[in-house]
């Protein structure tokens, strides 16, 4: 169904998103269309909301207006929000119902460094040269997230359901940092299940596990000279973080294909003229599964060691974050795809199809346009990038939606994702979502059966194993 996105002209944000429901029917539609259409009606306000979370453009841990935004949204539709969680000020939890089953869904809306952009545009257009931007699509996750639970939460009460909604809203996933501060300091305690979604480039219920991963920060200390009256005098740190990052290149032909290992150096110095006497470079470490990333870098420290020996300097490595591979729950992926083969993939447009072959044309892949089918429900279904998503799965059954809100192929973390996630494409793509998490957090609020079957999967895949956090337990939240 075509969606139009054009608001009633002075229309204020708050006094069309929460108005009071229509009366019910003497026939009421089924918990699903009731939900659709309800979205359907409100989507010009949801289309308002994401717009302004693209336009605030907040990088990890500086969310205030982003957060802000939903949280009252969700105040002003009658949840309960708990904000400034887990030591983070942008993170909330907002909670709706009492009782069993606690069905949550996961909110981001954290931007990324440098991918600002003109929205509708297919060739690479700074809004604000070197200014952030949503070049993750987090602006729709997040609005959709929101949508989704306030739809459900109507339905909730109208038919009255047993159960509890919450949404969690999580900052900072581009630094993988909100989830698992959460999971540690017990904001997740008596969910009995959890859903989310993610902006793609097709349409699909997530089977394929994103990569673990671990972020260290490794520094080195050496001794300060004039680098050219006495450099003997000196120890290098540089030179540290050089036969280092040396020692981990030629590590690389001794890791499993699946392994991924890149960084960045943070400190390498103040000027040329002077001996460092600090550097400190940052290592990301990805493989298929946590225990990988684990053993690689167990070889890291060694490799610093080592470096540190033969410089005469010392070193230091630091965990800065760490998500384990995700572990998808069968029977509530199985909820998410009956209903995203019910709504069914985004009504393209040919507004939104010249603007994705313009990016494919411009980006150099083929120019194929959109997806406008659903994947069936199968292995291998996923992205080979890591999201702190992983992290909460190893703590409560998760299931994950993948909607298509950009060009097919185009790059992510990149301008075209900010291009799409600024206009009518990625909205389009947004609205899918939201009907398809509601109607799936419906289902499980009137299903204790296939919740009680999730967690009964879940208990078997963990072994009954307990959740454990690594992260140490006066770790504090930091960009890093």
């Amino acid at each position: 169904m075509q969606v139009s996105f054009r608001r009633p002209a002075g229309a204020l944000l708050g006094l069309v998103l929460f108005a009071a429901p229509a009366p019910a029917r003497t026939d009421p539609p089924s918990a699903a269309a009731a939900s659709d259409a309800w979205l359907d009606s409100t989507s010009p306000q949801w289309s308002e909301v994401s717009e302004k979370i693209w336009g605030f453009s907040e990088t990890a841990l500086k969310e205030t207006k982003s957060a802000a935004l939903l949280a009252d949204v969700l105040q002003k539709e009658g949840f309960i929000v708990t904000r400034g969680v887990a030591g983070m000020p942008t993170a909330f939890v907002a909670s709706a119902g009492s009782g069993a089953p606690v069905v949550g869904i996961l909110a981001e809306y954290d931007a990324l460094p440098g991918l600002s952009q003109v929205g509708g545009q297919s060739k690479k257009t700074p809004l604000v040269a070197g200014a952030p931007g949503h070049g993750c699509g987090h602006n729709l996750l997040g609005t959709a997230a929101v949508a989704a639970a306030v739809a459900a939460n109507r339905e909730r009460i109208a038919a009255k359901l047993p159960g509890t909604i919450r949404v969690f809203g999580t900052p900072a996933e581009e630094q993988l940092l909100g989830k698992p501060f959460m999971l540690r300091d017990g904001v997740f305690a008596g969910t009995d299940a959890v859903l989310a979604w993610h902006p793609a480039d097709a349409n699909y219920v997530c089977t394929k596990p994103y990569l673990a991963i671990a972020a260290v920060d490794v520094e080195f200390f050496g001794k300060t000279a004039h680098a050219a009256m006495n450099p003997w005098l000196g120890r290098s740190a540089l030179d540290a973080v050089e036969l280092f990052d040396h020692a981990l290149a030629l590590m690389r032909e001794h890791v499993l294909p699946t392994a991924r290992l890149h960084r960045a150096i943070k400190n390498g110095g103040l000027a040329a003229n002077i001996i460092p006497d600090y550097a400190r470079v940052q290592w990301f470490v990805r493989d298929e599964s946590i225990a990988r990333v684990n053993e690689m870098l167990s070889r890291i420290r060694k490799a610093a060691e080592g470096a540190g020996l033969a410089t005469e300097t010392t070193s230091k490595i630091s965990l800065l974050a760490s998500t384990r591979e995700p572990l998808f729950n069968d029977e509530l992926s199985k909820v998410l795809q009956k209903h995203l083969v019910r709504v069914g993939a985004p009504a393209w447009d040919a507004a939104d199809l010249a603007l994705a072959r313009g990016i494919q044309k411009e980006v150099g892949v083929p120019e194929t346009g959109l997806a406008d089918i659903v994947l069936p429900y199968a292995p291998g279904h996923g992205s080979g990038a890591s999201s702190d998503v992983g992290e909460t799965s190893g703590a409560l059954p998760l299931a994950e939606l993948a909607v298509a809100t950009g060009a097919a192929g185009q790059p992510w973390h990149h301008w075209a994702v900010t291009s799409c996630a600024g206009h009518a494409l990625g909205q389009k793509g947004m609205l899918v979502a939201a009907k398809v998490l509601a109607s799936s957090v419906t289902d499980l609020l009137n299903d204790a059966r296939t919740v009680a079957a999730a967690k009964a999967e879940f208990q078997k895949s963990t072994a009954g194993k307990p959740y454990v956090s690594p992260l140490a337990p006066d770790a504090v939240p930091k960009v890093y």
